[in-house]
This record gives C-alpha cells, sequence and structure tokens, in this order.
C-alpha cells in the first residue's frame, strides 16, 4: 500500500482525525480530554497552529487547523502525540496513546471550512452519545454559540466570512 502524504502546504487548513491505539477508550475520562485540550491550547498560543474546531471523542480527535507559517504539518502532529502520550493515565506505561497515522484532508475554502465543522460536531451525535452536538462539552462548538461554556480559545475570525 502507497504512504500517505500528508498536507505540506504553508498556511492552509487542515481536518485532522487521530485515533487512540486500537482505538481503545484511552481518552474516556474529563482528565484526559482535558489533557488533549491543553495541549491543542499551548500550541495555538505558542504559534504553532490556529485551531478552527476541534471534538475530543473517546477513542479519537478531530481538530481542525491552521499551521503556522514555515510549520509542517507532521512535526506538529509528532510534538502533539508525544506530549499527551506521556501525560496519558489511561493506557499502560510505556505502550503508544495513539495509532502511528493519522488522517489530513486539505480544507479548500470557507463553505468547505464550514461543513468540516459542522460534521465534527455532529460525530458525538452520530455516535449516539447527545442527541444534539450542543450537549456534547467536548468540543469547541460552544465558542460559536457564545454561551460561555467554552472549554478553550479558537480562532473564529474567520466565521464572520
Amino acid at each position: 500500500m502507497a504512504r500517505v502524504r500528508h498536507g505540506q502546504g504553508d498556511w492552509v487548513s487542515y481536518h485532522i482525525t487521530t485515533r487512540t491505539l486500537e482505538q481503545r477508550f484511552y481518552l474516556a475520562v474529563g482528565r484526559e480530554k482535558l489533557n488533549i485540550l491543553s495541549a491543542l491550547d499551548y500550541y495555538r498560543r505558542d504559534g504553532r497552529f490556529k485551531i478552527f474546531g476541534f471534538v475530543v471523542m473517546d477513542n479519537h480527535v478531530h481538530v481542525i487547523v491552521q499551521p503556522a507559517l514555515g510549520r509542517r504539518l507532521g512535526e506538529i502532529m509528532r510534538d502533539f502525540k508525544t506530549w499527551t502520550s506521556r501525560r496519558n493515565g489511561l493506557k499502560p506505561p510505556g505502550q503508544p496513546l495513539w495509532e502511528r497515522r493519522y488522517d489530513d484532508n486539505e480544507i479548500r475554502s470557507t463553505a468547505e471550512l464550514r461543513n468540516v465543522i459542522n460534521y465534527i460536531y455532529n460525530n458525538p451525535v452520530r455516535a449516539g452519545v447527545v442527541a444534539e452536538a450542543p450537549a456534547y462539552r467536548w468540543s469547541s462548538v460552544h465558542n460559536y454559540m457564545g454561551d460561555g461554556r467554552e472549554l478553550i480559545e479558537i480562532d473564529t475570525d474567520w466565521w464572520q466570512y
């Protein structure tokens, strides 16, 4: 099977999906989800990327990012996976938290970005976890609703276009 080439463009947005090892529920408790959000928040504040949306499920994460100029997606994902793996308390010591690969899909327009955001926000609904997207705590849907339930800051300035 051919190796998937991950996005390399500067100032391009990507929908990234990364899964836990063998899709085990290593993110099933709040503190582990907060670990993921802490990493995203840190790297965003460090200027490595913008975040346009995220959903943290029990065994995978969806995040929409725009790497900063000169930052490579592969390096970002390596750092994110390393940082979060070292801090996860549900996996056995020495075992990886994440599958080695991740999926990334380039987002080419604002309309496509809106569609992808709606898609990831409905992931918990499709999984039967909640009846509607705003009922799921572990996503950035509240950043767009402005209801004061935001978990971390994300980049919503594109939304007005």
